[in-house]
């Protein structure tokens, strides 16, 4: 199935220079660690900072590359980077500091702490923004449905705004796991409203200063001094293009700078706390929470726990326009890796994966992959499965029996071939998916289960395919406003298409500035590059409106025709 994902790319070639050697008692792993970056980064480019952390102190701290293209300066101790969402560590951090102190409760409605947010179906609570099970949209993508540049400055205040103009959840909260920015943003201002401390100085005064990390700051304006700061690449064909995100000021979710060093000191914190006890940084990096179904996520409290080639690693990455940053800590190993880099399409996850595979690599598992066996089937036996079946997005996919190919239909008509593995489970070749149709006792099929990404999709039969009148195609087109946004969608319906003119954010930031509509089945239609979207109506049947149902870390936006 092909999707669209709003972000950016993550391209694989990552040029670097290496700046200098430092020593380190494990000179095994310097040498191997210079010849990984001499043999596949070249010189002259954008760079960055990598350190590796034990128990004991810095097994190794690397520099390489240039901070400064244009002023010829090249990566050193002092450089500060945008470490992006690795930011979210230290929210939680502050947050759980707060609790410990008895200044918050995780578990009451944060509209107690911020007021002003809109009266949401569901109560919120700080917990759940801090395992990004609130529901609470994204602001990113928030931002481009109200058809806001990205290259304007953003401060915190448009931020929360923007969050208040906006009445919607994603969802009930803690039903579901969905990364948002947005929540994180709140937590900040929570912290503000609970101090009466602005963020950027109570982070300073109670976890920076506290923690040695003595140049990292929270950015919420131009530096008077930028000298140290890093300039934020993005790789062309014809060199490298500053591309940097020093316009958003927000913070919470992220805008922290900070250098290598400062990085080492927050991982030496980890690795032996100073200014909390170990239960406490226990607490910021093991799974705990649940969901309402009883399922524990992954995410806790600005860290994925999860585990890399069977070792246990809580890690987290972040990116944003020209910085890309990680860091990866093994709890068993008592070792964290740190990588700072202003280069935003570089491989910098491979090349942390490297260094573990240097250090760890005799206690890495890898799974084997056990090869998709084809088997025949009857014939007669799938015919039954045949129909559309609807996913939780909206989305419909048919299966089809040609002659004794079966085959999937996708949005748009495009088709893919499928192959047995059992009598009821089929994969496909074109790409990494498979399905599996539910049979009940009584021999009928009414549920299909669609296996791609790691996540597993529970699909509905369509009872009927309701057609949409021809007639109304007419009174579809008008302009649409997304509530509590300031922006206009127009529908327009020419030489028998019907298409979504989007506004200029879109062309501007993801290449396409107009989605063409394809009916489904009775009110739903699928938008080339937006996915589905359900047509609403008045009291008397006619068309008021209609429902974007998934933008990724954006659900189930209500637009309203004007």
């Amino acid at each position: 199935m092909k999707t669209t994902k709003i972000c950016l790319t993550i391209f694989t070639c990552f040029f670097l220079s290496l700046f200098a050697a430092m020593s380190s008692p494990n000179e095994g792993l310097d040498k191997k660690v210079d010849s990984l970056l001499l043999a596949h980064y070249g010189a002259e480019g954008p760079g960055g900072a990598i350190a590796v952390i034990s128990g004991e102190g810095v097994v190794l701290k690397r520099y390489f590359g240039m901070m400064n293209l244009e002023k010829n300066q090249k990566v050193d101790e002092h450089t500060l980077f945008d470490i992006a969402s690795v930011a979210k560590q230290f929210t939680s951090f502050a947050i759980l500091m707060l609790e410990q102190r008895g200044q918050l409760d995780l578990d009451v409605d944060i509209r107690r702490y911020i007021p002003e947010l809109p009266s949401y179906e569901h109560e919120v609570t700080i917990r759940q923004l801090m395992h990004h099970t609130s529901g609470v949209p994204s602001t990113d993508v928030l931002r481009l449905i109200a058809g806001l540049s990205l290259d304007e400055t953003w401060t915190q205040q448009q931020e929360v705004k923007i969050l208040r103009s906006y009445p919607h959840l994603n969802f009930p909260p803690n039903s579901e796991y969905l990364y948002s920015n947005g929540g994180y943003s709140l937590l900040a201002s929570i912290i503000e409203r609970v101090t009466s401390q602005k963020f950027d100085v109570f982070m300073q005064q109670q976890v920076f200063t506290p923690l040695k990390m003595s140049s990292a700051m929270v950015l919420t304006e131009l530096p008077a001094d930028s000298s140290f700061f890093a300039v934020g690449y993005k790789k062309e064909e014809d060199g490298y293009l500053p591309f940097s995100s020093m316009n958003d000021f927000s913070y919470g979710g992220g805008n922290i700078y900070a250098s290598i060093d400062d990085m080492i000191q927050w991982s030496g914190s980890i690795l032996n706390p100073t200014i909390h006890n170990p239960a406490f940084f226990d607490r910021l990096q093991k799974p705990q929470h649940m969901l309402d179904n009883g399922d524990t996520i992954a995410y806790t409290n600005g860290f994925f726990a999860r585990s890399y080639k069977g070792l246990p690693m809580t890690d987290h990455s972040g990116g944003v326009p020209g910085f890309r940053s990680l860091l990866m800590y093994f709890p068993s190993e008592q070792t964290i890796i740190v990588y700072l880099g202003n280069l935003e399409n570089s491989s910098f996850r491979s090349l942390c994966n490297a260094i573990a595979e240097m250090m760890f690599g005799e206690k890495f598992v890898e799974k084997p992959v056990v090869p998709r066996v084809a088997v025949e089937f009857v014939v007669e036996e799938v015919k039954r499965f045949e129909g559309n079946y609807r996913l939780p997005d909206g989305m419909e996919l048919g299966f089809q029996l040609d002659k004794d190919t079966f085959w999937v239909v996708v949005p748009g008509g495009e088709r893919f071939q499928l192959f047995a593995e059992s009598e009821n489970h089929f994969f496909l070749k074109a790409f990494n998916a498979q399905c599996t149709f539910i049979v009940s006792k009584d021999g009928s099929v009414d549920e299909m289960i669609w296996h791609q990404g790691g996540s597993n999709h529970e699909a509905r039969r369509v009872a009927e395919t309701v057609p949409f009148m021809e007639e109304e195609k007419v009174f579809l087109s008008g302009i649409f406003k997304p509530e509590g946004l300031d922006a206009q969608y127009r529908i327009v319906y020419e030489d028998d298409v019907l298409t979504l003119y989007l506004p200029d954010t879109f062309s501007k930031y993801l290449g396409f500035g107009e989605s063409e509509m394809s009916h489904i089945n009775g009110d739903s239609f699928y938008l080339q590059y937006l996915g589905v979207i359900e047509l609403t109506r008045d009291g008397n049947g006619h068309i008021d409106g209609f429902v974007l149902l998934n933008l990724g870390r954006l659900r189930n936006v209500p637009f309203s025709k004007i």
